[in-house]
């Protein structure tokens, strides 16, 4: 359901937004009568009090920068939604949202993107890190005062407040648990990432291993290849791999450009037999599962992600919120072909109501 606003009670009474705001906290200069409609008003459209709202009585204005990358354009798609949401639903409280797209999560564009911000001219910053390289960016812009959320990457050792995403170690182990099922406890395994030097595949190479190696001694690891968020090289370097080692029985592809490249290398070489666990949902990655040339995806909720991160670096900047943990994880999830439909109905119906709004 949409939230109630303030804008909306004010128009089904008849009044002004400063007057249901006047009623709704008990101050002065409201009639009786029209504080009674006020609150009847709320009352029937069940609304929730929201702490935000006084910023409209502050009459500040927040202006928020997000920086996240353009490709792969497939996957942040839901995560542009998830931002819209956001800046619709902040709008009434001052807050606007700025996007600043960089090409791709490659650690030194995003720091190149970060190096040209300036911190005076934003209330705040979230940011897709890339990771530890850009841990002196983070706290350049902190140092200067501006508070800085992460999301999606992370750079754990900065001072940013918060990150907001997955437990990139956690789905890692996920990743290891499902693929050694699917193996039957042997066989040799590749290990696919889009940028080894980001903080994801760090710690979903390390969940995947650290998982692996005891659960799985049948289980032989080959070394890692890297597609720096290109599918086409992805798939190149997958088919080289396998015209020369061809008795590979699964491949864990860590992010979506190398899951995609990986898809279509089993399928121009016709390699049905062997197991693939990669990323995120698309309408490409659900065919695939769908077709039997992927087994499970690890589903992160770019949506939430995005959503979650533009609202509660905003509750901190107009409220004084503070996180009770620095890492707030959104649950990864598994998609196989049986319960595929319910997450790809969930993605229209998003898309839906954001082309309607």
């Amino acid at each position: 359901m949409a939230r109630v606003t303030l804008k909306m009670i004010a128009e089904k009474a008849g009044t002004s937004v400063g007057t249901v705001d006047r009623a709704l906290n008990n101050r002065k200069g409201v009639k009786e009568e029209r504080r009674k409609l006020v609150l009847q008003v709320a009352e029937e459209l069940d609304f929730q009090p929201n702490r935000l709202a006084s910023a409209l009585a502050r009459k500040r204005n927040v202006h928020i920068g997000i920086i996240y990358p353009r490709r792969p354009s497939e996957f942040y798609r839901d995560m542009d939604m998830g931002i819209d949401k956001a800046a619709f639903e902040l709008q009434d409280y001052g807050v606007t949202i700025e996007r600043i797209r960089c090409e791709t999560q490659d650690p030194a564009i995003v720091r190149t993107q970060l190096a040209q911000i300036d911190p005076e001219y934003f209330d705040g910053l979230v940011i897709n890190s890339a990771g530890a390289a850009n841990i002196d960016q983070v706290d350049h812009f902190v140092n200067n005062g501006l508070p800085v959320a992460t999301f999606n990457t992370d750079t754990v050792e900065s001072k940013r407040l918060f990150y907001i995403g997955d437990n990139s170690r956690q789905s890692g182990m996920m990743g290891g648990e499902i693929l050694g099922m699917l193996l039957g406890g042997r066989g040799n395994v590749l290990v696919f990432g889009n940028f080894t030097r980001t903080t994801p595949f760090i710690e979903r190479f390390g969940g995947f291993c650290e998982f692996v190696y005891p659960s799985f001694p049948g289980i032989h690891m080959l070394p890692c290849l890297e597609c720096f968020n290109d599918p086409e090289l992805a798939e190149k370097d997958l088919i080289h791999v396998l015209s020369n080692t061809p008795d590979i029985s699964g491949v864990f592809c860590t992010g979506y450009s190398s899951t995609v490249g990986a898809i279509n290398a089993l399928k121009a070489m016709n390699r049905r037999d062997i197991r693939l666990v990669g990323y995120d949902l698309t309408q490409y990655t659900a065919d695939a599962l769908r077709g039997g040339w992927c087994d499970a995806l690890l589903y992160q909720d770019p949506y939430r992600q995005g959503h979650q991160a533009a609202h509660l670096l905003a509750k901190h900047i107009l409220e004084g919120w503070m996180p009770s943990k620095t890492h707030l994880h959104v649950d990864t999830r598994i998609i196989i072909k049986s319960n595929l439909d319910s997450y790809i109905s969930g993605s229209d119906q998003l898309l839906e109501s954001n082309l309607e709004r």
